[in-house]
């Protein structure tokens, strides 16, 4: 990987992290909002880009229950979680 590649991708690490915080408030709000479909989209698209594939594939999961117009299961919000976590610390 180029150098260039690599500082987007420590970047990205970081927005993984501020992705969570954001993760966490907005599915204690709610699991159907506007945010936070907005939030999964661009993470199911900006994760694999970057290097993330089980990050993107976590989003994917839920983007592809709200494009069929129903409502991701609870756990999955769980495993996009973790898998934030996973990119933010490096795991």
């Amino acid at each position: 990987m180029t150098d260039a590649f690599q500082a987007l991708r420590a970047r990205f690490r970081v927005r993984a992290g501020e992705e969570l915080a954001q993760l966490q408030t907005l599915t204690a709000v709610s699991s159907d909002s506007v945010e936070l479909r907005r939030l999964v989209h661009n993470i199911a698209g900006a994760a694999g880009t970057f290097g993330f594939p089980a990050l993107s594939q976590a989003a994917i999961v839920i983007d592809d229950h709200y494009a069929a117009g129903e409502q991701p299961p609870a756990d999955s919000f769980r495993t996009l979680a973790q898998a934030l976590t996973d990119a933010a610390t490096g795991a």
